[in-house]
């Protein structure tokens, strides 16, 4: 399945690329806070340039966050099956003369 999507990643590459070459001459006005004020000619190709690094960036960071999110679970996930893989291996240790160990702070009446 990842191949599909670098595929389809390389040919989005492809045609931003295509696409800014073809319009290197061309400018556009950027009007950054006042939609109906003056805005900044600015060349097609870095306009381009811009908003595809602050998409990357964008994604770059949720996917950060989001892997982080994960690895912490995951930690504590490990940390779990470790406490119940030693509990197990106690009670399978365990005579059956003796009462288990009470791992889980259970009263006993």
């Amino acid at each position: 399945m990842w191949h599909v999507r670098v595929i389809l990643v390389l040919l989005l590459n492809a045609a931003i690329i295509l696409f800014a070459i073809a319009n290197l001459r061309e400018t556009v006005v950027v009007r950054w806070w006042n939609p109906h004020g003056m805005g900044t000619p600015v060349s097609l190709t870095a306009a381009l340039v811009v908003a595809y690094l602050l998409g990357f960036f964008t994604l770059l960071v949720v996917s950060a966050y989001r892997e982080i999110r994960l690895r912490r679970r995951c930690g504590r996930l490990e940390r779990q099956m470790h406490g119940m893989r030693e509990e197990l291996d106690a009670l399978r240790t365990a005579s059956f003369e003796e009462p288990p160990a009470n791992p889980a702070g259970e009263r006993k009446e």
